[in-house]
């Protein structure tokens, strides 16, 4: 250690230590800022959150349920309002002789694209903050992939929301057994070119973030919604298309499954486990059963499956048929509940499709 020997050395450690206090005190002031933003921030979103669940709750209903105080909720809701995020819905209620004000998501804080892709046709239906459909159009009645789909897409918006409310976010929805992969688009900078997708080419190009869905995917959402837990924490998804899908859930978790999975399992065993009888095989869809009932019965050979969604069928005894020919080839332990998922109207799915980006968009806020 170092004597201190001079007053000039003295004072010099002096000044050292004021400033490594100054220094101590600047970052501690940091990090309580910091930490600050970051409550209200939660705050915020927590407030957003509520309205989206309970629509047209006055501010001190939403002080009741989220246990923040009047004050704090009267300060962020002001400034949601001020920066358009939020509204005053014009419904009042009287309680205790005061009236109370409802709140609102603002319709006009921005436009939502839905865009769906099809083999067969595209479509787009462009939403407010409410969730109100404003414009939909048919993009082409064609198949559409690559530059052109994103062209397409950049062109219908730009005239769709030309003038009326500012995007805030798109939506692809993909149909069928399409995938993400076969929509790659050669995007130029201007500096560079390069072979991106079509999800990042949007957000390069518009500056609004972009999500992506299959539309058999939320069937498969709401229908798990709708199950105990124990269903959905064992749980297979087939879908039987152009070609059989499929994806397993067990103890929760996704089970990896390689894309090729039904036909490797068919050479593996040497021979289908059902083969649909003569009078089936002149039916053009009597096929689609026997090869949901062999997958089927693959998985719960392997899995033990609480339930199984089927999509791809749409035969009103489908189930019945499926559970008749299992039986005979699994044992009564094995046997899981089957779920026939049936397709929705597009509009529909639509619709729930833009209120999850909306809510993705509000909570970045």
């Amino acid at each position: 250690m170092k004597l201190l020997n001079s007053e000039s050395e003295i004072t010099g450690s002096e000044f050292e230590i004021s400033r490594q206090e100054r220094r101590n005190e600047r970052f501690n002031h940091m990090i309580r800022k910091r930490g600050l933003q970051d409550v209200k921030r939660r705050n915020r979103q927590v407030i957003i959150q509520t309205i989206l669940e309970n629509d047209g709750l006055s501010r001190v209903e939403i002080a009741q349920r989220t246990e923040l105080s009047p004050s704090t909720v009267s300060t962020l809701v002001a400034e949601l309002i001020g920066e358009g995020i939020l509204t005053e819905s014009g419904s009042h209620t009287t309680t205790a002789g005061r009236s109370r004000t409802g709140l609102t998501i603002n319709a006009g804080f921005g436009a939502v694209a839905v865009v769906e892709i099809g083999r067969k046709e595209s479509s787009m239906t462009i939403f407010d903050m409410a969730l109100r459909p404003l414009v939909t159009s048919v993009l082409a009645q064609e198949y559409l992939a690559g530059n052109e789909l994103f062209e397409t897409i950049v062109e219908a918006i730009h005239t769709s929301c030309a003038g009326k409310l500012p995007l805030a976010g798109i939506g692809l929805l993909f149909q069928e057994d399409m995938r993400e992969s076969d929509f790659h688009v050669m995007y130029s900078t201007g500096i560079a070119s390069a072979n991106i997708t079509l999800k990042e080419a949007l957000t390069s190009q518009l500056r609004v973030p972009v999500v992506e869905e299959f539309s058999q995917s939320y069937t498969v959402k709401q229908a798990l919604a709708e199950r105990p837990d124990p269903a959905k924490r064992n749980s297979a998804h087939v879908s039987v298309g152009s070609s059989v899908v499929v994806s397993v859930t067990v103890e929760g978790r996704a089970v990896p499954l390689r894309k090729d999975f039904y036909k490797d399992a068919v050479k593996l065993l040497g021979t289908p486990l059902y083969t649909p009888e003569p009078q089936e095989k002149e039916r053009p869809w009597a096929d689609l059963p026997a090869h949901a009932c062999n997958v089927i019965a693959l998985l719960c050979m392997m899995f033990s499956l609480n339930t199984v969604f089927l999509s791809g069928l749409e035969e009103a005894d489908a189930v019945r048929r499926l559970e008749t020919r299992l039986g005979e080839i699994l044992a009564k332990d094995r046997m899981p509940h089957i779920q026939l998922l049936r397709t929705k109207q597009p509009q529909h799915w639509k619709g729930v499709f833009a209120q999850r980006i909306r809510a993705e968009i509000l909570a970045a806020q």
